[in-house]
This record gives structure tokens, C-alpha cells and sequence, in this order.
């Protein structure tokens, strides 16, 4: 069986450009395991000194984009508490240890709605972050080139090292376009994720979780960035669609607890870690959820998603 699962209307008035930015490593260096989802850090430094010929309103631009103000509505200040970026990094998390000269890390960015107008400033704060480094000051990089990657999943380059960087034109695709062709077939998904998933609950880590314990959460995610970022309301009965998940078949749970990386604080060390594996799922029920699930997995979810912890993806069977 091969089935379009239907989506609110309201998607048509979304869009968003995919950017793969294309670093050269300059100099050798040992990039820690999951060090590409601490990009945050780094480019919040990056940002404090960005050269003053890029201060020309770029700073306010990138502030906005990477820490959000609280929004003025007040219907949406009660869904909003913590304003997500308008954008989502999505590194390779196998990519690690020692790298060498000439050695290429891509980097995809997805930038959604309003932080579509916060390209050209993103791409000088790249190019400063490169003269930091990635990492604690290691793995300077020059950018080599910008690609972009259309609704249909063809990429072309943009620019590439030797041509002059002006402003960029990427293609802005329709994220209803995109959803038409996430097609499934089958009885059952595996929803495999594929870096930690971090979810809090009363300020404390789930270490098990079932579909229904986790999908309050990829709800939230999806529905408060694209109100947040594309001024789109999707939901206004999200308590069915959280009764249709506690209804979904369970057919098998692999999930799992991994250690990260240790947070240094006054009291000592505290590890810091996500679910990793797999759930699968299945049943009638899944047919309205899809649009959910599948957005998800385009823009990641739970703590650090919008720089690349809870990416996820699924698999038909």
C-alpha cells in the first residue's frame, strides 16, 4: 500500500530553503563524538565578535534568529514559553575524531519562514565561526561552497570557492509540496532516531519512553515553530490527535538511554544524554498523525533540536 496522508490546508502558507554549507577543514584536529551538536556555543561566540564591516543590522538580525524574542501575541505567548530558531541544523553525527586538511564537513540548515530573510547574515556568521574554529578554538575552516536542495530533493551549488559570495537566491520551497511526496507503504514505521533525544518532563530526563510519551512533545515542536516562524495555527484540538498516539499500536521498542557528554558544574559533573534506537508502530491511528511525524523529522525535536539533537527518521515496512 502506498498512501499520501492528508495534512491541514493551512501548510500551503509555509515556506523554507535548505542550505548545505560545505566547510574545508584548514588544520588537523580531534573532533569529539557528537561535537557537532554543540554548535550552538560556537556560534553564539562567533557572534559576539563578528567583524564591524558585517554589524551593518546583521547582528540584530542573527540575535532574532538564534535566541527569538518572546512573541507580542498573547495567544501565542501561552503556546510559545521558549521561542525556537527558525532554523535547524542537522549535522552527520558519525562524523568525528581526527580530521584532516582539505577534509570537508557539510553542514545542512534548514531556515523555516521568517529566518528565510536571515540568510545572507547566517552565511558571514559562518564564515567568522570558521575563523574560530568549531570546537573550543579547533577545526578552523574556510566555506567552500553553498548548495541548496529544491522541494524535490535535487541539489545544486550555489557558490563555490572562487566565486565572488553575493547574496544568495536559494529556491523557497513549499513545505505542503514537500509533504505530498512523503509518501508511505506498509503497515508499520520505524521511527528511528538517530541522536539523542533529550526530553524533559517536570525539569527532569525521560530514560524510557513510549510513542505516546513522546508524541505531547514532537506535537509541540512542530506546531509552535511553524506558529512561531510562519504564522500558521494547525491545532486547535490537540488533545484527539494525543488520544489517537496513546492509540497507536506498539510492535516493538528498542529504545535506549546514552550518555553524551558530561556538564561541569559547582556540585560536580552531571551527565547529559538522550533515547537512542528505535519504536515501531503501527494501526489505523497513524494515518492522521503522519503529517506530524514526517514534519518532525524534517526539523528534529525535544532540548537542542534546532542544532541537531532528536533527529529522527522513518522507515516503511
Amino acid at each position: 500500500m502506498v498512501y499520501h496522508a492528508p495534512f491541514p490546508a493551512d501548510l500551503q502558507q509555509v515556506e523554507y530553503v535548505k542550505l548545505y554549507f560545505h566547510l574545508e577543514i584548514n588544520h588537523y584536529f580531534d573532533l569529539p563524538v557528537l561535537g557537532l551538536l554543540q554548535l550552538r556555543r560556537e556560534l553564539l561566540q562567533a557572534l559576539k565578535t563578528i567583524p564591524d564591516q558585517n554589524k551593518n543590522g546583521f547582528v540584530e538580525q542573527l540575535k532574532q534568529l538564534l535566541q527569538p524574542d518572546l512573541p507580542d501575541d498573547p495567544v501565542l505567548l501561552r503556546q510559545i514559553q521558549k521561542p525556537a530558531p527558525a532554523l535547524v541544523i542537522s549535522p552527520d553525527i558519525t562524523q568525528y575524531g581526527l580530521i584532516e586538511p582539505k577534509q570537508r564537513i557539510v553542514l545542512p540548515v534548514l531556515f523555516i519562514g521568517s529566518g528565510i530573510n536571515v540568510i545572507d547574515p547566517f552565511v558571514c556568521l559562518i564564515q567568522h565561526l570558521g575563523t574560530q574554529g568549531l570546537c573550543h578554538g579547533s577545526g578552523q575552516f574556510m566555506l567552500e561552497g553553498v548548495e541548496t536542495e529544491d522541494g524535490s530533493g535535487v541539489r545544486s551549488m550555489l557558490w563555490f570557492a572562487g566565486k565572488q559570495l553575493g547574496k544568495l537566491t536559494p529556491p523557497v520551497c513549499d513545505l505542503s509540496w514537500w509533504l505530498e511526496r512523503q509518501a508511505y507503504s506498509g503497515d508499520s514505521i520505524q521511527f528511528e532516531i538517530i541522536s539523542p533525544l533529550r526530553l524533559l518532563h517536570q525539569g527532569k530526563p525521560l530514560f524510557k519512553a513510549e510513542f505516546a510519551t513522546i508524541f505531547p512533545f514532537l506535537l509541540r515542536r512542530v506546531t509552535t515553530l511553524l506558529a512561531g516562524h510562519a504564522g500558521v495555527e494547525l491545532i486547535y484540538d490537540p488533545a484527539r490527535l494525543i488520544s489517537l498516539a496513546s492509540r497507536v499500536e506498539s510492535l516493538g521498542n528498542k529504545l535506549y538511554w546514552k550518555d553524551w557528554r558530561a556538564l561541569i558544574q559547582d556540585q560536580g559533573a552531571q551527565k547529559l544524554g538522550g533515547l537512542m534506537g528505535n519504536l515501531t508502530i503501527g494501526g489505523d491511528n497513524l494515518a492522521e498523525l503522519m503529517w506530524i511525524l514526517q514534519l518532525g523529522s524534517f526539523f528534529n525535536f525535544g532540548k537542542g533540536a534546532a542544532y541537531g539533537a532528536g533527529q529522527y527518521r522513518l522507515k516503511y515496512s
